[in-house]
């Protein structure tokens, strides 16, 4: 693939789209929402599709791919010209994105991501779906041989698939996950889009419904009034529930992992279709997730932290999925392909220092306390029964937060768990540590106490981090250490 390339004619449609699209749903709703005698200026608007589609134009006929030597190029521009050079062996993953009318096309929108940060380093939009393949057939087969010259044709992988969902376990993973308020957050936006926002809220919360709820409420007595408001709360936890399994049916639709050669590959979606790679020796990190259902239905949730991948769920096109939901089962074998120095069973948990659980249940007091007073107004005698409740829920919380959490170091990996409701278990590899660090409070220096902190390439911030706290202070020095001397004796690869 030694020799230039445009992109597919299509591309146009598809820059032209993105330009305007923050724009043309409203445009639309203006010109085809008008009366025919009273246009204005909203027929007027349309002619801002004309320079918009010009400048399409313009990016398709100046920008210019070639894969050879190496190295992939990318050059752009007329005026201001831009030629930018990605060596293959930088190239992380190569992620694929087609919504129906790219499969219609049979084209595919390619995004080039290496361990430089966040954003792409370059989105080839849209390519034939035959020069994808080339391509990352170039960018990952072969990969330990180092470089690739222009005339090499490596075979073709073996490909071994690991992990299918099907529709009864997505929708289990949405029942679980619980992510119906995305699908509210949509259809509000729609509604505010098509000017319905306010009427609906006025037939909902109108003075007439607001009435109405008032005379039920008044003629009830206190205790079938508090029914109500916990079956209203039950219907809607219902509802959110119901339509995070729709939603997750929809975005995660044959959702399958497979491992090719040394790479692991995930397809899913059913109006927009994903396929993301991710080689075996670039992840970072991983997470197992569970919740209260996760328990329940005996499941956990994999994801993995890669270079480069910390712009966070949305815009990394979800390549941090590992495993959206998963057989408690299934999870020694995953883990086998995925890191298989590490034996999670035979992990050796240690707790943290006896004094933790003193200060997490002083810090529920203060918390207590401190949501308890301003509702001494409201509550006035009542005060005290919300603060013993808001009490007994925070102590619980530090009693099984500080019992379920810990840490574990080996030769090759460091191990995280925290959380009680809600828990997540975050294991590094030492070979990917780019940083290891020491905190001390002014409470810490107080109980003799420190945290460690270990930092990876690409981990976003709302991960969940090896950041240990309340070790001893001897302990904590010892741990840094023994993980700064282990990442420094370590050739870092990417």
């Amino acid at each position: 693939m030694p020799s230039e390339r445009r992109l597919h004619p299509a591309s146009i449609l598809f820059l032209l789209g993105g330009q305007v699209r923050e724009f043309l749903f409203p445009l639309a709703l203006l010109i085809f929402g008008a009366r025919s005698s009273d246009w204005g200026w909203q027929s007027w608007a349309a002619l801002l599709l004309i320079p918009y589609s010009g400048l399409a134009v313009l990016r398709w006929l100046t920008l210019r791919w070639r894969c050879g030597e190496g190295e992939l190029v990318v050059r752009s521009g007329l005026v201001f010209r831009g030629e930018r050079h990605v060596p293959l062996a930088r190239i992380q993953n190569l992620d694929a994105v087609q919504n129906p009318l790219h499969r219609l096309l049979r084209v595919v929108e390619v995004r080039v991501q290496t361990g430089a940060g966040a954003e792409p380093e370059a989105v080839l939009r849209v390519l034939r779906v035959a020069d994808f393949e080339e391509l990352r057939q170039r960018v990952f087969a072969g990969r330990a041989a180092g470089t690739l010259a222009a005339g090499d044709a490596p075979a073709p992988p073996a490909t071994r698939e690991l992990l299918r969902l099907s529709a009864g376990e997505l929708a289990l993973c949405g029942l679980v996950r619980n992510r119906g308020w995305l699908v509210i957050a949509a259809a509000y936006g729609l509604l505010w889009e098509l000017g319905l926002q306010d009427r609906l809220q006025e037939r909902v919360f109108g003075d007439a419904e607001a009435a109405r709820v008032e005379e039920l409420v008044s003629g009830a007595s206190l205790l079938a009034g508090v029914a109500l408001g916990v079956l209203a709360f039950v219907a809607l936890l219902l509802l959110l529930r119901l339509f995070s399994m729709g939603w997750t049916l929809v975005r995660l639709h044959g959702f399958r992992l497979a491992r090719v050669g040394e790479d692991l590959r995930t397809e899913f979606g059913l109006l927009t279709r994903v396929a993301t790679t991710i080689p075996l020796r670039r992840i970072q990190t991983l997470t197992l997730q569970e919740g209260p259902l996760h328990r329940l239905t005996r499941r956990v949730s994999l994801r993995v932290g890669t270079a480069g991948g910390g712009a966070g769920e949305e815009k990394s096109a979800g390549r941090e999925w590992l495993a959206p939901i998963l057989r408690r089962d299934a999870l020694p074998g995953l883990l086998c392909e995925v890191l298989p120095e590490l034996d999670l069973a035979a992990i050796a948990w240690q707790p943290l220092h006896p004094r933790a659980l003193r200060r997490r249940l002083k810090w529920a007091v203060i918390a207590a306390l401190l949501l308890a007073l301003p509702a001494v107004p409201l509550l006035g005698a009542w005060t005290p029964a919300l603060g013993a409740a808001l009490l007994a829920w925070f102590a619980l919380a530090a009693l099984r937060g500080v019992a379920l959490m810990g840490w574990a170091v080996t030769d090759d990996v460091v191990l995280y768990r925290s959380g009680w409701l809600w828990r997540e278990t975050t294991i590094a590899r030492v070979a990917r540590i780019q940083a290891v660090a020491l905190h001390e409070s002014p409470f810490d220096r107080r109980h003799g106490h420190a945290g460690v902190h270990v930092d990876t390439a690409g981990a976003h911030a709302a991960a969940h981090h090896v950041r240990i706290p309340y070790l001893a202070r001897e302990v904590a020095d010892g741990l840094a250490r023994r993980l700064a001397l282990a990442a420094a004796s370590t050739e870092f690869r990417w």
